[in-house]
């Protein structure tokens, strides 16, 4: 009976943690938020209501351990290539797309600046822009897909070999 006490309270000790850390995670992501929010104000790189459209993936972006810093300079390229409105929304929620797919969020940032960058220096403006940004994320989103999909045939492979090869081990005895 002593026992279980004590299991119980360690139980009721490592869920009580664990929520505080999440709703600590979640304010200071809360927090960056803001301060991200306020800099790009300050700067006039975006409207108020176009950082409200692109809230959601970027604080997910964060949640997934993006930097400020990062996500900051891939929007300042974005908007210094006037990328605005539904591009911007369009071209932020792809490249949080990429980072739910596993990219790192910095990579992620780095392909829609490079992808912008590229872009502008072919000439290209706006809707055309962010079409290319939007190919190179596909891209990288396909090429990241088809080596997850080699990974887990080779992890298959692997295991099959295994199984194969403690059927022969146990045969042999």
């Amino acid at each position: 009976m002593k026992s279980f006490r004590i299991i119980s309270m360690l139980f009721v000790c490592i869920f009580f943690l664990a929520t505080v850390s999440l709703y600590a995670q979640g304010q200071n992501t809360d927090n960056i938020m803001k301060q991200l929010n306020q800099e790009l104000e300050k700067e006039k790189v975006f409207t108020p209501q176009e950082l409200k459209t692109i809230k959601k993936p970027i604080k997910n972006m964060l949640d997934k351990g993006a930097i400020k810093e990062d996500l900051k300079n891939m929007l300042k390229d974005l908007s210094k290539e006037e990328v605005r409105g539904k591009d911007l929304e369009s071209i932020v929620n792809t490249a949080n797309d990429l980072v739910n797919n596993g990219e790192h969020p910095k990579e992620a940032g780095n392909i829609v600046s490079q992808a912008a960058h590229a872009a502008q220096a072919q000439g290209l403006k706006g809707r055309d822009l962010a079409a290319k940004v939007h190919e190179a994320i596909r891209q990288r989103k396909q090429g990241r897909e088809k080596t997850n999909k080699m990974k887990q045939e080779g992890t298959r492979k692997e295991i099959g070999k295994q199984d194969r090869g403690h059927g022969t081990k146990g045969s042999k005895k």
